[in-house]
């Protein structure tokens, strides 16, 4: 049974030193808080202060008996977890999430950056959020996910030129779209 212990209450605010990294489909996804991140692993750079959006829905139908059209099984038909945010850094790493990497190139001279628009489907990655919510407690979520939304640009003078973006997350082999990780690091470590 928990006790109720206000340490233990979490905020999702991000980590000053990054936030949201992708790597390649097959790079492994670390399995807890506090591991490190291997090198396939790109930090994007500034997020929008909208922050991070994770969204879940389902779909059921419900089994009626003949008698008294009761309801006796309810069978979950759809799921769905998406993640939405607005990356606000002009870099090739989120040129290459929102458009793939074959659709950006990079001046080695200058490092101006194409991206190439398209409607094509994109590869999934691997992505993790690292939050700091509060001194001691780091958390992470970990998913394979597919881009699907592209937000709009608004070039009014007044906002940065960050489009959001929409990733549906993809079950591994065991049906899960996400793992979530909390650590409570004490101030000794």
């Amino acid at each position: 049974m928990a006790n109720m212990d206000a340490t233990q209450v979490t905020v999702g605010a991000a980590s000053a030193t990054g936030a949201i990294y992708v790597a390649p489909k097959d790079t492994a996804l670390p399995t807890n808080a506090t591991t490190e991140l291997g090198e396939d692993f790109k930090l994007l750079g500034f997020t929008s202060d909208a922050g991070v959006t994770i969204s879940e829905s389902s779909s059921d139908d419900t089994i009626k008996a003949w008698e008294g059209r009761t309801t006796v099984y309810t069978v979950k038909t759809e799921y769905t977890e998406s993640v939405s945010f607005t990356p606000i850094q002009c870099n090739e790493d989120v040129a290459e999430l929102t458009w793939g990497a074959d659709a950006v190139t990079v001046d080695e001279t200058t490092g101006a950056i194409c991206a190439m628009h398209h409607g094509q489907t994109m590869e999934p990655v691997v992505a993790v959020i690292e939050t700091t919510p509060r001194e001691g407690i780091v958390k992470r979520y970990c998913m394979t996910t597919q881009l699907t939304e592209r937000g709009d640009i608004t070039m009014d003078g007044t906002q940065v030129d960050g489009r959001q973006l929409t990733f549906n997350n993809i079950a591994d082999a065991n049906g899960k779209t996400m793992y979530e990780y909390t650590a409570f690091i004490s101030s000794g470590e």
